[in-house]
């Protein structure tokens, strides 16, 4: 993933957490969940704790 898909990613995250009730920080939702969806797609298989 490169940071132009990372950027856009995080943008869409943060429309969309903009939107929900139960989320009280939107950019930090947003950063979690692309952060996992980026751990995700590195590290197939790997360990997860």
């Amino acid at each position: 993933m490169n940071l132009d898909e990372a950027k856009e990613l995080l943008e869409k995250e943060y429309e969309r957490a903009q939107t929900l009730a139960y989320v009280n920080d939107p950019l930090a939702f947003a950063l979690y969940q692309v952060w996992k969806k980026v751990d995700r797609r590195h590290n197939k298989g790997g360990v997860r704790c």
